[in-house]
């Protein structure tokens, strides 16, 4: 299938590894030139000199928090690249996993900053630039399994992640009129450096991780932000999509 993003130019925040650099290599394989952003500079240069065999891709080094950062970012691609076209909320931190009696102020204003308001940023600025430009992009937020079902000792990331469920919802609303569509994905368990300590190796089963029993890969996640980032969803609009192998489908047995 041609998701007609040939010529087309996106930003991936959190680029840099796991499901943003697996995303970025999708786009660059469907003929978009693509933007790698990642709060680490470092890692932005080592993903653009992996990713760059496979078609144009530049780095800018942003911290998705902070509103000029991303303002910066949306206008630094549209000044090299002339355009954009698709936006990647996906920038996230897991630490620190705490008690919600346990959890500073800090703590939590910085998992909801990095994760609700980065996502908020993203999206309200790639709109804008998309809306000046009259081109009917696509913004991706990257939500999770437990903006449904919680972590226990996680209150502020499942709560960040349930809020972006919402905002999603509400980009699509105000930028409808603009021709942009806002759609999501919901990853669960997948193999990338924030889950390395709580999955086994790949290829070991997984029984009590729904009906696949397995984590998944950050390719199997990039395919489908592939699919939202192009045209062939043109009807699909505020909607996100549970990508967890069944892990939310099938009750858990007592005793499990």
């Amino acid at each position: 299938m041609d998701l007609g993003l040939s010529g087309k130019v996106g930003v991936v925040t959190g680029g840099s590894r796991g499901i943003g650099r697996a995303t970025a290599a999708a786009l660059l394989r469907e003929g978009a030139s693509v933007v790698v952003s990642s709060l680490n500079a470092d890692s932005v240069a080592a993903a653009v000199a992996e990713l760059a065999p496979l078609g144009r891709v530049l780095g800018i080094a942003a911290d998705v928090a902070e509103e000029a950062d991303v303002a910066r970012l949306v206008n630094e691609t549209v000044e090299r690249l002339g355009r954009l076209d698709v936006m990647v909320a996906n920038a996230g931190i897991a630490d620190p996993y705490k008690n919600v009696l346990d959890t500073s102020v800090a703590e939590w204003d910085r998992m909801i900053a990095v994760h609700l308001r980065g996502t908020f940023l993203c999206g309200r600025e790639a709109g804008k630039a998309m809306r000046a430009a009259g081109i009917p992009g696509r913004i991706v937020t990257v939500s999770s399994t437990n903006a449904y079902e919680c972590d226990p000792e996680a209150a502020s990331y499942n709560a960040a992640k349930a809020g972006i469920l919402g905002l999603t919802r509400s980009l699509a609303v105000d930028l409808a009129p603009f021709g942009i569509r806002v759609n999501g994905v919901a990853p669960g368990w997948i193999h990338t450096d924030m889950a390395v300590n709580d999955l086994p190796p790949r290829g070991t089963p997984i029984h009590n991780l729904g009906v696949l029993k397995r984590g998944g890969e950050p390719e199997e996640v990039a395919t489908v932000i592939a699919f939202l980032a192009g045209n062939a969803c043109d009807f699909l609009t505020g909607t996100t999509i549970v990508i967890d192998g069944g892990q939310m489908i099938v009750a858990p047995k007592l005793g499990a």
